[in-house]
């Protein structure tokens, strides 16, 4: 079963997650709210902003474990400037095309749907595979 399949039956309209925030304990988390999930695409609420998170996020944060399945990534979102290396927002953008910050809503979800896992690596919080017999 491909992640896209999990995501999209464990998630329901009106959820309620939260960004993952930052250190071990997740210091200043944000909620968002699930408004829709299709075939392709789910649209999120994050304040005031509807945002579009197209299969393909999730899809090659699964390719990028399976080609590595010890790998981590980090999660990380700098709005205005280019994504940090080694993070989920980087892979996201580099496959979507679009500059928006969308890593911490997928890496939240993708946690949420128990496919990975917080860790923290020295001072920064990265996604692990949860279960590397899922690939």
């Amino acid at each position: 079963m491909s992640w896209w399949d999990v995501v999209s039956s464990k998630l329901m309209r009106g959820d309620v997650l939260f960004t993952p925030g930052r250190g071990k304990e997740g210091l200043r988390k944000k909620p968002f709210e699930i408004l829709s999930v299709t075939s392709s695409s789910l649209k999120i609420l994050s304040g005031d902003y509807p945002i579009s998170l197209e299969r393909e996020c999730f899809d090659v944060i699964e390719r990028e474990y399976f080609k590595n399945p010890f790998a981590s990534l980090r999660i990380a979102a700098i709005k205005e400037n280019d994504p940090l290396d080694d993070s989920a927002d980087k892979l996201i953008r580099q496959a979507t095309g679009s500059n928006m910050a969308r890593g911490n809503y997928v890496c939240a979800i993708l946690e949420h749907c128990e496919l990975v896992r917080y860790e923290m690596s020295g001072k920064r919080k990265v996604i692990v595979l949860n279960n590397k017999d899922s690939i």
